[in-house]
């Protein structure tokens, strides 16, 4: 490797994708050496000196290496926009996210943050809905209720759909497939999408409220997938979710561009995502899926929940929070966020699930506003009355957030608040 990569007197230009690394060199590395062939690796060059590298490819494609801090062991790189092909996701990964998690010269890295110039942004379409798309479908201005079936995968497509219908009519206004159903045996695609619509429109004529079901099109190719988002539209839905880890970031790019003509409401689970975004110290953080998620353009995306099962802290949840509903987020150092203008990107609908229940909702309300979409699972099914009064326990606790009136109060008008509350701990 002979060219030097680590220029702290650099200033980066408008033009180029920045990256928040933080790194930690192997035993007897600087991290100067460590950078500079991060940085080497991650674009034009490679571990020894060749001759193919000329002065002229180096002086237009080099990246920079202009911000170290030994202390928290973070770098920034500025990386010229002519090394990305236009509108390629897995391209950007493969350079930025790519062999650099391999090297020996590393012990551990992780990428923070990236912030993406105009001139990247301007190929990328965003969210067809985006938050104030899905308000204005909904045509309500408080935290959207959802369900997950449970069990996750066991019932057959008839008891799912009538499942999906006692949530509705409680008083969800979301029922979605839990990640892991997708066209299995004992539930089958097509026939569990027919008759949970139907039990859709039905919930919808009785309770005069708009509902919403989230099919679950991922799929084990594009192909496929885009044939069950189109079974979808035919039959009259009007959302699909997709498990975006697992499925990659082509098929959502395919997805999307598809979605130009489908007109559909796309939510993102983010299943799987922990195994890149968990450890601290080696993958890629949450907050550089959820910016690619939204330059892609799905609409809605599961963030974390702060309070529940998943894990994430407070601090970490609000900055994914903020980079779905910002035009414009700042920097924060402490964070290792970089901060990021969308320009004509909307923003998108964040999502809190798992391990949630009724009894949480003014926390979670406290936490992040009204623009949040809060999905239960056991948190609803495991009602002890039922799905539908687990249903009516989420809509009693929010209206009770409304009215500004404590839980215990409103439950002493609903039992099935007041249910809830002797089941999760708050009345004995």
């Amino acid at each position: 490797m002979r060219e030097d990569y680590v220029n702290l007197k650099y200033k980066p230009n408008e033009n180029e994708i920045i990256c928040c690394y933080k790194i930690k060199p192997a035993k007897g590395v600087s991290i100067e050496k460590a950078a500079n062939h991060l940085a080497g690796e991650s674009s034009i060059d490679t571990w020894s000196e060749i001759l193919t590298l000329s002065p002229k490819i180096a002086k237009r494609l080099k990246p920079n290496v202009f911000y170290i801090d030994k202390k928290k062991c973070k770098i920034k790189v500025a990386y010229p926009c002519e090394l990305f092909e236009k509108n390629s996701i897995p391209q950007i990964l493969s350079s930025i996210a790519g062999n650099i998690f391999g090297m020996k010269i590393l012990e551990s890295l992780r990428l923070e943050d990236v912030s993406f110039p105009k001139s990247v942004l301007k190929n990328f379409k965003g969210a067809r809905f985006g938050l104030k798309g899905i308000r204005k479908f909904f045509k309500v201005k408080r935290p959207l209720i959802g369900t997950i079936v449970k069990p996750k995968v066991g019932l057959n497509s008839r008891k799912h759909a009538k499942v999906a219908y006692e949530a509705w009519i409680g008083g969800c206004d979301i029922v979605k497939d839990d990640e892991n159903l997708t066209d299995q045996k004992f539930n089958r695609f097509e026939k569990r999408l027919e008759l949970t619509f139907k039990l859709k429109e039905k919930a919808e004529r009785e309770t005069g409220e708009k509902k919403v079901y989230m099919c679950n099109i991922t799929a084990p190719t594009c192909k496929e997938m885009i044939k069950r988002a189109k079974l979808v539209k035919e039959i009259g839905n009007e959302y699909i979710m997709i498990d975006i880890i697992p499925t990659g970031f082509t098929a959502l790019q395919t997805l999307r561009e598809e979605n130009e003509e489908l007109n559909l409401i796309l939510h993102a689970h983010r299943c799987m995502h922990a195994a890149l975004t968990r450890n601290k110290e080696h993958g890629i953080s949450m907050l550089v899926i959820a910016k690619l998620i939204r330059m892609i353009g799905l609409d809605q995306l599961h963030i974390g929940t702060v309070l529940g099962k998943m894990h994430g802290n407070r601090e970490e949840v609000l900055s994914i929070r903020d980079e779905c509903v910002s035009q414009k987020t700042e920097p924060k150092e402490e964070m290792n966020v970089l901060g990021q203008n969308w320009f004509h990107i909307k923003p998108i609908f964040p999502v809190a699930s798992g391990g949630l229940q009724p009894i949480m909702i003014p926390e979670l309300v406290k936490i992040f506003g009204n623009d949040i979409i809060l999905q239960f699972g056991g948190g609803i099914h495991a009602h002890p009355l039922g799905t539908k009064a687990g249903a009516k326990a989420c809509r009693q606790a929010l209206e009770a957030v409304e009215k500004n009136i404590s839980l215990e109060e409103a439950a002493k008008k609903y039992k099935e608040l007041r249910e809830a509350m002797k089941k999760w701990g708050k009345l004995k």
